[in-house]
């Protein structure tokens, strides 16, 4: 891939169908880790393929801003499994996909996170809500009409991930902090799906980017 350029104050966010050929799937796959390629291995079929093409094109777009070959980036991870970039402190990434679809965001200046979902029907939506949302996103979705709940839910659902993600922490981590001094940015990355980015602040700007390959 051709050298990439960060810019402060900027959140990139970059937009990958995971539905690749045989071909493509093989070259990403090839430049997995041995870890990688395992966890892979742990997953469903489905799963398994997706997995392996968004930690290819993950690695592609990394080797594109750090210029280091995309088989040689290192990762270490924090408690909730959010992956860090061994030996270079100055880009920050997190990557969520869902269905199809994969979303890829970096900045150079800030911690970020980012996620998608697509539009469907949740099963035991108030059950979920009730286990993961505050007091106050509960009222809210229980006073949306019922037959625009599910899109109420998953909007509020991408912004809770995002901003966790952006501090750090996973879905069983609780709320997002309210101290935080985080902004996020809802945002559709192709039809019939929604996506949230968040990070520290609110001086910086979203810069979304369609991958060709």
């Amino acid at each position: 891939m051709a050298s990439l350029e960060l810019m402060s104050d900027e959140v990139q966010v970059w937009v990958a169908s995971l539905d690749v050929n045989d071909a493509r799937y093989q070259a990403l796959n090839r430049i997995l880790p041995p870890n990688e390629r395992e966890r892979a291995a742990s997953l469903t079929p489905v799963a398994a393929r997706r997995f392996v093409v968004a930690r290819g094109i993950l690695r592609k777009l990394l080797s594109g801003f750090t210029g280091t070959a995309a088989e040689k980036l290192q990762f270490r991870y924090g408690h909730s499994g959010k992956p860090v970039l061994v030996d270079h402190d100055d880009i920050h990434f997190n990557i969520s996909h869902s269905a199809d679809l994969g979303l890829f965001a970096f900045a150079p200046d800030r911690p970020v996170g980012v996620d998608v979902e697509n539009n469907r029907p949740v099963r035991r939506l108030l059950d979920v809500a009730q286990r993961f949302m505050s007091e106050e996103e509960l009222r809210s979705l229980a006073e949306t009409p019922p037959q625009e709940r599910d899109s109420a839910f998953l909007r509020a659902w991408v912004v809770r991930e995002a901003r966790l993600q952006a501090e750090g922490k996973g879905v069983w981590d609780g709320q997002p902090s309210s101290e935080a001094t985080l902004t996020h940015k809802l945002f559709a990355p192709r039809a019939n799906y929604i996506a949230a980015v968040a990070a520290p602040e609110s001086d910086w700007r979203l810069y979304t980017c369609a991958m060709k390959e």
